[in-house]
């Protein structure tokens, strides 16, 4: 589910650079960076407790 989110706000938000996503599945750990390669963004983990967030760059 955080990744389809994310597509939609990458679709809705062309001008925006900067986004940030917060999850509570680990899963998420591997799940988003694998999705920005594919995608050509940017990705940072800031943290891991007690939510995991990220912030993406186009």
């Amino acid at each position: 589910m955080p990744i389809i989110k994310l597509k939609k706000a990458l679709h809705e938000n062309v001008q925006e650079n900067v986004f940030r996503i917060q999850l509570k599945d680990k899963g998420g750990l591997k799940d988003i960076p694998a999705f920005c390669r594919q995608q050509g963004l940017h990705c940072s983990l800031l943290t891991e407790e007690p939510l995991i967030e990220f912030e993406i760059r186009r």
